[in-house]
Formats: C-alpha cells, structure tokens, sequence
C-alpha cells in the first residue's frame, strides 16, 4: 500500500478587501512567507507572489484620489442640482442632492488621502493597488515590517560554531561568505 503524503495547503488571511478598478479586482493576502496579490477581471486571475525575504523596500506614493474624487462628485452634484431645479423638484429636490452628495463627500474624506505601494525586490517592482488609502496602508505596513524583518534576519542569520569560526574562514568554506547585514540594494533606473 502506498502512502500519499499530504503537503498542508498554506494558510492565508485577507489584509485588504475585494479593492474594485474599472475592469479589474484587486486584493492582497499574507501567507507565512509571503505575500499574495490577487488580480481578477471576472474571466481571469493573475497571482503576484513576494516572499518576505525578498522585499527590499515598500513605497508608498501620495496620489491625488482623495481630491480627484471630491472634485468629481462636486461637479456631479452642481448638475444634479441644475436638473432638479429645471425639472421643478424645488426645495427637496435640492434637499436631497445635497444631503446624499455632502455624505459622499464625508466619506471620501474620511477613508484618507490616496496613495499606490510599490513592492521593489530583487528582480521586480509592482505596484500593490488594493493599497490605495493612506490610513489602511499605514496600518498594514505597520503590521507587515515586522514580519518581514523576521524573515530577512532568519534568511541571513549565520550559523557559526564558535570553535570552528577561525577554520572555516582559513580553508575558504562557503558558509563563511554568508552577509551578516542587510545590503544596500541598487539604485532605481531613471524613468
């Protein structure tokens, strides 16, 4: 009888929700190594997978979605209203405009300013866009640097005997050449 070994499925828990783009779903999922970032368009799904070892710096960029949207939704109201007053909807007509509009505004400027993570490793640079309000990216950074210093400081931890140090490095083992400190990575390429 041969046994099947069962390789445990990881475990994964949501850090962002369900963001939706014109056309494309985004959300972004923390494993035990790594993280998972998930783009769908309702047809397909693409996985972007970065190990915490591996990410070098997280940027976060300010963007003007906060003011972008306000300014939308202000000129949507003024022609909400314009039609409601040529229609003759009167005081509660306007009334109603407002209120709905002045609470969108609310809640525009209460999720935060906007801003878009990049992830830069080694070998890429991604753009994270299920981050894009300030205050939830601050909060999942925050929960996130620690992890990822654990896993950088475990990756380049050496395993030295202390009687063997001296040897190891005389006879040129390979195990001697190992980075005891986080190293600085290269510039980005001007765009």
């Amino acid at each position: 009888m041969v046994e099947v070994s069962t390789i445990p499925a990881p475990a994964y828990r949501k850090l962002t929700r369900m963001k939706r783009g014109v056309g494309t779903m985004t959300q972004l999922w923390l494993g035990s190594d790594h993280l998972l970032h998930v783009s769908s368009t309702g047809y397909t799904e693409s996985y972007r997978r970065f190990y915490l070892r591996d990410i070098q710096t997280m940027l976060i960029v300010y963007t003007g979605r906060r003011i972008y949207l306000a300014a939308t939704l202000i000129g949507l109201m003024l022609l909400c209203i314009v039609i409601a007053n040529a229609a003759g909807g009167g005081l509660i007509g306007f009334g109603i405009v407002v209120v709905l509009f002045v609470a969108l505004l609310i809640w525009n400027h209460l999720l935060g300013a906007g801003c878009k993570v990049v992830v830069v490793s080694a070998v890429q640079q991604a753009s994270l866009s299920s981050l894009c309000r300030l205050p939830k990216t601050r909060r999942i950074l925050a929960e996130l640097k620690p992890l990822i210093e654990a896993a950088q400081a475990e990756h380049l931890a050496v395993a030295v005997v202390p009687g063997e140090a001296g040897s190891a490095r005389e006879s040129g083992d390979a195990r001697s050449s190992y980075i005891t400190s986080a190293s600085v990575p290269p510039p980005l390429p001007p765009s």
